[in-house]
């Protein structure tokens, strides 16, 4: 079992698989600003953290951030077309914070809805938990997102919700142009590459 965890596209893993990679420690023996130091500056492209007890590790490593929950989808239309929005020079998918109440699929649906101005959607399946971190007002945050594949309806109109600086929303058919993910996030790339 194990955890990866990224900042910006390096990556943190944790593991209950004790195997021979470069730069392994053992959980708890590297400090976190450490770890993230050598991330930030370039040291190094990922440091793997070993433990026996992993759900013990993940619950300890979540308590040095302000968690936060998120919920977003991998949505296709019948021609095999993914909805894609383009914010801050890369492309990315749908997806947000939970609000108060809410359970993941209802934060799923409604951030595709308002990212994208898409209605016509539906939950396919859960696929899986991606993770990141990040500092916002000088805080440093775990954000965990619950993915969704879900279908849409090409033919309704998409409108980029401007004000979360969502310049483009598009159909993008990524067997036709890969170059796409290339332009996104390492958990982007994750989801494309679970479906095989």
């Amino acid at each position: 079992m194990h955890y990866k965890v990224y900042l910006n596209n390096k990556a943190i893993l944790l593991t209950d698989n004790l195997t021979n990679r470069p730069n392994t420690y053992v959980y708890g023996s590297l400090a976190l600003d450490e770890i993230i130091h050598r991330l930030q500056y370039g040291i190094t492209d990922q440091i793997t953290l070993y433990s026996p007890s992993i759900d013990a590790a993940w619950k300890n490593f979540q308590k040095h951030f302000d968690v936060i929950e998120a919920a977003g989808g991998l949505v296709s239309d019948k021609q095999g077309n993914y909805l894609f929005i383009y914010r801050n020079g890369k492309w990315d998918l749908p997806k947000g914070k939970m609000e108060k109440g809410e359970n993941p699929e209802e934060t799923a649906v409604r951030e595709v809805q308002e990212e994208c101005g898409i209605q016509n959607i539906g939950i396919d399946h859960f696929l899986f938990d991606t993770y990141h971190l990040f500092t916002e007002n000088k805080k440093k945050r775990l954000k965990i997102t619950h993915w969704y594949k879900m279908h849409g309806e090409r033919n309704d109109s998409l409108t980029p919700q401007t004000e979360e600086g969502i310049e483009k929303v598009e159909w993008i058919n990524i067997d036709q142009h890969p170059e796409i993910l290339q332009s996104s996030y390492e958990n982007i790339k994750l989801l494309f590459n679970s479906l095989g």
